[in-house]
């Protein structure tokens, strides 16, 4: 009766009320007169200590920003160390090697020459000669013409192994930032479990309590520490990947520094369509190589313009003693030989550019449509869970723990409020990591794989 008076509880709830009473840190666990349970009405303390949720989480969303490596630093990093970028700049350096080249002039020719050598017993005569070839057609314009189209082909493909690299830097730091979160999130989980383990070990024990309640509790408390456990893994797995893709794979694991929920850019069809397929950096390759082909088919017509060689030598005449001079100039007549196939094979290129330009296109609005699906998609979870989701679930175990302290709730229901609330917070992390991952493959335009060949 004192039991029912003093929670409220009817009588189908006195076994749930001296369950609840088990938790008491009374000296004995045994039934006590009024007087007693009065006296120790005042000091109401469970056996499993239940803490706060401010104590629990860092802060109700997993916005915290501790000190630490931040993703300018690590954009830093990756930047001064990335192979790819090494290559594509010396893949630069090479274009402007070949441009320098096409435009040089051949080199003149200066060697002996001896004709009519032991005629009349002399030495004949004897000199040296000078050639030169002189390039007709402004080919050599033509030449360097083509070899500037491939240096901003190459500037375009630097450009763009830059946008790869910074993009697989951010979606690998927000990816540990996550892990780092959620083993922070997990290890409070798992510690629930066990903590839920231990009360239940003591309920069945003082004979309030079931093997059954026991082995749930078990249960929960070993899917809580696989939880763990895995995020853990997950979180050495994200740091080496992101150590990795900056090219510092000996680096030590170190804490990250940024917030996940705060700043979240937020983009329509018509911004993501302008953003990634303007000024695209395979594009820009692509239609300078266009504008390659288009100006290789003026060379090779110019091709068939011939060009001149000119001979020049001086000798002397051992059996006349005279000095002779002579001059040679020759072309040759394209008669046979118009070039013709090179035209053909220009022309076939210049088509296969074209089509290769326009393939990049359609592939990219293609792939656009994924991205932004996969992005609206996370904005959605991203949203239900910050504005809705986790407002409700914080508010369900405020009111779960206000009746647990008005003793009007179970203790084991606010065992079960929290972990519900943290496996919330776990959720809304895996929707952060999504729309995070989405967000930065839009803002690099597609561009992602910098250690793929």
């Amino acid at each position: 009766h004192y039991l029912c008076a003093r929670t409220n509880f009817g009588k189908s709830m006195i076994r749930r009320t001296l369950f609840h009473f088990a938790m008491l840190a009374l000296p004995a666990v045994s039934l006590v007169n009024a007087q007693d349970a009065q006296r120790e009405d005042q000091r109401w303390q469970p056996v499993v200590q239940i803490a706060h949720q401010e104590e629990i989480l860092p802060a109700p969303h997993p916005t915290r920003e501790n000190a630490g490596l931040t993703l300018q630093a690590v954009e830093q990093n990756a930047l001064a160390n990335h192979p790819a970028l090494n290559a594509a700049a010396a893949r630069v350096a090479a274009a402007h090697g070949r441009q320098l080249q096409a435009g040089l002039k051949p080199n003149p020719v200066i060697g002996y020459h001896a004709t009519e050598v032991g005629n009349f017993g002399t030495a004949g005569a004897q000199g040296g000669f000078v050639s030169q070839r002189v390039i007709t057609g402004k080919k050599l314009q033509l030449d360097q013409a083509i070899a500037g189209w491939e240096i901003d082909a190459a500037q375009f493909e630097l450009t763009a192994t830059e946008q790869q690299v910074l993009s697989d830097v951010r979606v690998r730091f927000y990816d540990a930032l996550v892990a780092q979160r959620r083993v922070e999130l997990t290890r409070e989980l798992a510690r629930i479990g066990s903590d839920l383990v231990e009360a239940t070990q003591t309920l069945l024990k003082n004979r309030l309590g079931t093997e059954n309640d026991l082995l749930q509790a078990q249960i929960r408390a070993d899917q809580a520490q696989l939880l763990l456990d895995n995020a853990r893994n997950e979180q050495t797995a994200a740091w080496r990947r992101l150590a990795a893709v900056i090219a510092t794979p000996d680096m030590q694991p170190t804490p990250l520094a940024g917030g996940l929920d705060t700043d979240l850019p937020q983009y329509d069809w018509e911004q993501c369509y302008a953003m990634v397929l303007q000024n695209h950096p395979q594009l820009g390759a692509a239609y300078a190589r266009v504008e390659r082909a288009a100006v290789a088919i003026d060379r090779a017509q110019k091709e068939n313009v011939p060009n001149d060689d000119l001979f020049v030598s001086l000798r002397h005449n051992n059996m006349t003693s005279d000095d002779v001079a002579n001059v040679q100039i020759g072309f040759p007549i394209p008669i046979r030989n118009q070039n013709q196939g090179a035209i053909h094979a220009a022309q076939s290129e210049w088509i296969v550019a074209n089509g290769q330009a326009r393939r990049i296109e359609l592939d990219l609005q293609d792939r656009l449509a994924v991205a932004w699906r996969r992005y609206a998609n996370a904005r959605q979870q991203v949203d239900a869970y910050r504005q809705r989701i986790v407002p409700r679930s914080k508010r369900s175990l405020d009111l779960v723990r206000d009746g647990y302290e008005k003793r009007q709730v179970e203790y084991l229901t606010l065992l079960t409020a929290q972990q519900t609330y943290f496996e919330v917070n776990l959720a809304y992390l895996n929707s952060l990591r999504e729309f995070w991952s989405a967000a930065m493959l839009l803002e690099s335009q597609l561009l992602a794989g910098s250690l793929s060949p």
